[in-house]
């Protein structure tokens, strides 16, 4: 049987990294972590972009050949987002009525309300604990994968898109508090 860990990436390969490595980057809060940010929001946003990060590490461990170095490093970050991927229904439904949101309504204030949330909003969730619980699985997990990621797509695993713990914060995004009054 050859040996495929000392064998190039093929193109499909490094595209289904390089598409993960981008939702990991740009939908993993937990990355990097802007200063004065309120980490307890960070739950709700990692909460709320689950499915895409879910799916991404899902796409890339089911695309990629199963001797890479890499394949136990994205099954661990899937299986931690999965942790994250079960409370999120949990999650919205509470942002829906938190903010009076129409469940059915996609529209951008509506995704906002349900993606940035101020952190004693978060804490008053009756699953935070277990949410908290989940995130700092993922956040371990994910931080593992990403330089792995990056250095799978032929980026320099320590560029400020690819750290770590102690990347480039976010961009700063309004965190809601009440975007309509609350019941």
């Amino acid at each position: 049987m050859p040996d495929w860990r000392n064998r190039r990436p093929s193109r499909r390969e490094r595209e289904l990294a390089w598409h993960a490595h981008l939702d990991v980057a740009t939908r993993a809060p937990f990355l990097g972590v802007m200063p004065g940010r309120e980490l307890d929001s960070l739950v709700g946003e990692a909460l709320y972009d689950s499915r895409a990060v879910h799916a991404a590490l899902q796409k890339l461990a089911v695309g990629i050949t199963p001797d890479r170095p890499l394949v136990p490093a994205v099954l661990d970050a899937a299986v931690a987002t999965s942790g994250l991927l079960a409370l999120r229904s949990s999650w919205i439904d509470y942002c829906n009525e938190r903010f009076a949101l129409d469940p059915a309504v996609e529209d951008a204030t509506s995704e906002m309300s349900r993606q940035y949330v101020a952190g004693d909003v978060v804490r008053a969730w009756s699953r935070f604990t277990e949410g908290k619980a989940a995130y700092d699985e993922a956040t371990e997990a994910v931080r593992q994968l990403q330089p792995m990621l990056a250095k799978f797509c032929g980026l320099d695993p320590r560029s400020a898109i690819s750290v770590a713990p102690d990347g480039l914060g976010r961009s700063g995004l309004r965190l809601v508090t009440d975007i309509r009054a609350s019941r």
